[in-house]
Parts: C-alpha cells; sequence; structure tokens
C-alpha cells in the first residue's frame, strides 16, 4: 500500500497521529529553550536557574510517562488526548503569566510531561498499533507533524515575541489546542472506535487476518525481560545520548576546534532537512524489509559521522557528521517504533513505549554531563570512545538478530 493510498483509505487516524506530533512541540526542548533569557529576565533568576528547573521537570516527567503508557492502552484514546490538551492549556496560561516560581515549575512539568511525552507517546502509539500494512508509512506521516512544527513554530514564536513579548506566544499555543485540536480529537474518531484501545485494535486485527489471532501481545514485564529487548538497550539510547551530548556542548567543540557559531547553526539545519527526508524513505523500506533487518543499518551513517568528526578537523566534517546524522535520526524514528508494534503486539504498546521513552530521556539528561567530563580527557579522545560504543551497537544489533 502506498502512502497516498493510506492517506486515502485512513484520512482521520493518519491526521490524529499527525496532530499529535504536531502540537506536541509545545513541550519539545526546540520551542522551549526560545524563551530562556526571556524568563530569566522577567523571573529575576540567575543564569543556569532555569536550565536546572527544566531538567528536573524532564526528569520527574519520564517517570511519569510509565504509569500514564498503561492508561493509552486501557483507555478510550480521545479522552486521553482531551485530558492531555485541558492540562497543556493550563499550563500554558500559568508559564505565560505567572511570576511564582512554584507555578512556574508545576506548569514546566506538565508541558514536558504533556507535549514531548504523552503526545508524541500516543501519536505513535496508536499509529503503530492500528496498521499492520504499510505500518512504517503511516509512522512516517505522523511524524512529520513534529518536522512541520520545527520548521514553522520557531520563526513565528521569534516574531510575536520581539513584537509582544512570550506571553503571548504561549497564549496563542493554549487557543490553537482550544480552537484546533480538541475540537478534530472529537471529529476524528468516533466514540466506540476500534481504534481507540490497545485490546479493540487487536481483536479487530486478529478478525481481518487469522494469523493475528494466534500473535500474542507482549506485557511490558515480558518485554523488560525480553533477550532481544535487553541487547538493544544500549542501542537506542546511541543516538539521543550521542546527539544530546555533542549539541549541548557544541559551543565547546567550536572553541576546541576554531569553529564558529554560524558553522554549527548550519550543521543543525543540515540535521534537520536530512532528517525529514530519511524519514520519509524509512517508512516504506520497513514495509519492504522489516524494521528488524533495516536497524542494522540506520546506525551506520551515525557511526561514519562520528569517524569523519574524529578525523577530519576541518570545517567540512560538521555538516558532514549533522547530515549522516539526521540520516540515522529519520530512519530510527521509524524503525524503532515500527519494531515495538510488529515484535510485540498492539495491546500494551503504549506500556512498552513510555518505558523505552523514560529510557531515552535518562540517556539524554545524563549526556551533557557526561560528555563535559568526557571532554576533559581530550576531544580526540572522547570521540573515539563514542566511536567504539558506536561499533558495539552494530555488533549488538548483528548478534540480537540472531537470539
Amino acid at each position: 500500500m502506498t502512502m497516498l493510498q493510506l492517506l486515502r483509505t485512513h484520512p482521520r487516524y493518519l491526521t490524529y497521529g499527525f496532530l499529535h506530533f504536531f502540537f506536541s512541540s509545545v513541550g519539545q526542548t526546540f520551542f522551549i529553550s526560545l524563551f530562556v533569557v526571556s524568563v530569566t529576565a522577567r523571573m529575576g533568576w540567575q543564569e543556569g536557574t532555569f536550565a536546572a528547573l527544566y531538567s528536573g521537570a524532564t526528569l520527574a516527567a519520564a517517570f511519569t510517562l510509565p504509569s500514564i503508557g498503561t492508561q493509552v492502552d486501557r483507555l478510550r484514546i480521545r479522552y486521553v488526548s482531551t485530558t492531555v490538551a485541558v492540562l497543556l492549556v493550563l499550563a500554558c496560561v500559568a508559564i505565560a503569566y505567572t511570576a511564582n516560581i512554584y507555578l512556574f515549575v508545576v506548569a514546566l512539568f506538565f508541558v514536558r510531561l504533556g507535549g514531548q511525552g504523552v503526545m508524541s507517546l500516543i501519536g505513535s502509539t496508536v499509529t503503530g498499533r492500528y496498521f499492520t500494512e504499510g505500518r512504517g508509512k503511516a509512522l512516517s506521516a505522523a511524524i512529520l507533524g513534529i518536522s512541520l512544527a520545527e520548521v514553522t513554530i520557531p520563526s513565528l514564536a521569534v516574531y510575536v515575541m520581539g513584537k509582544y513579548g512570550y506571553g503571548p506566544v504561549w497564549m496563542g499555543m493554549a487557543a490553537l489546542l482550544l480552537v484546533v485540536f480538541i475540537p478534530a480529537v472529537w471529529l476524528l474518531i468516533s466514540r466506540y472506535d476500534n481504534f481507540q484501545r490497545g485490546d479493540t485494535v487487536a481483536e479487530e486485527q486478529a478478525k481481518k487476518d487469522p494469523a493475528q489471532a494466534g500473535l500474542a501481545s507482549w506485557t511490558r514485564g515480558e518485554v523488560l525481560r525480553d533477550r532481544r529487548f535487553q541487547l538493544l538497550m544500549p542501542v537506542f539510547v546511541f543516538l539521543p545520548f550521542v546527539f544530546t551530548g555533542l549539541v549541548f556542548n557544541q559551543s565547546v567543540i567550536a572553541e576546541l576546534r576554531g569553529y564558529s557559531a554560524e558553522l554549527m547553526a548550519i550543521g543543525l539545519s543540515t540535521y534537520g532537512a536530512s532528517r525529514v527526508v530519511f524519514l520519509l524513505g524509512a517508512g516504506g523500506l520497513s514495509d519492504k524489509y522489516g524494521p528488524a533487518r533495516l536497524l542494522q543499518l540506520a546506525y551506520m551513517p551515525l557511526l561514519i559521522g562520528l569517524v569523519c568528526l574524529l578525523l577530519i578537523k576541518g570545517t567540512s566534517s560538521v555538516p558532514i557528521f549533522f547530515a549522516l546524522g539526521g540520516m540515522t535520526a529519520g530512519m530510527e524514528s521509524v524503525l524503532m517504533p515500527a519494531l515495538w508494534a510488529e515484535r510485540y503486539g498492539p495491546r500494551f504498546l503504549g506500556s512498552i513505549k513510555s518505558t523505552v521513552r523514560l529510557v531515552v530521556v535518562l540517556a539524554s539528561a545524563a549526556a551533557p554531563i557526561v560528555f563535559s567530563y568526557g571532554f576533559r580527557l581530550g576531544l580526540e579522545t572522547w570521540l573515539g570512545l563514542m566511536v567504539i560504543y558506536g561499533i558495539i551497537c552494530l555488533g549488538l544489533l548483528w548478534f540480537e538478530r540472531r537470539v
């Protein structure tokens, strides 16, 4: 089934996933980071206070997410989506106007949990568990929501903030959630639609395809005890750990190598463009060859990029690394959700993915600190260790396919 056929056959379900990824932007780092300077000045904080609060809110949200993942499997999904959206609206209003640090921290926790956490979780879970035919393409179409948000929202937010301050930006996001997202949730999905819950999706798939009836859905506990999952854990944190660590410390790298800030910005733009291209391509390849087989190739570009960054000290290494990293990021964002759905079934996919997300967030949170200490060994030495880490990941992928 082609992407166009999927859009014609299931426009409501694909739009539902797309909107969740798009509106997850309210809690994403690329959006919140736009307001660090303005919020710090308004609240009268010292430099670094926002970063500390942000890290704390992120970790708290990550540990909360697995319990919500269970509800994504159990409850009708449009009720979960609506509840999350209402909490996000209240949090956006609080951030827009509060001068109270405690209320701000609570609001920051909810935008991180609801936006970056639950919205993304719902978008990938409901899309991955419902589509068996064309799953990779469906995930690609849904995940494009966050790519569109990355392209459009920051520039609009900066424009509005420059004229009116940051409060109206957050009020604008609250208004969009109220006027666009919540009505769309109720219009796209009917009350008793089988799409809403993991168990009804499993039952529908069993009726359509008798082969599916004999496939058991794994619980979270069973997945955590699965040898294949354990072997993949170092692999699916490889990209967020390495990329977060390098981007967070990009000023250090620029100083050590003599790179300019503009060059690093170009690198990030290259990453975004490369990610979108390979996000679109990975869906069709996943459907054709299977996500498990493609994962063995997906991490090769990032590894090659690290080798280039290690060996090439000139400015050309920056766009090369970011372009190759974007290739891996685009493929991974489709292949990993497709793999969990294909391997572990639809019934408990929300709880499984929320646990994966917790591990990824912990790795991302640790990366800036670990890399800052790692650079004390020397940039080339630390990059060499990351190359070794990448080689180990490729070895684990090879071994996991044979377990």
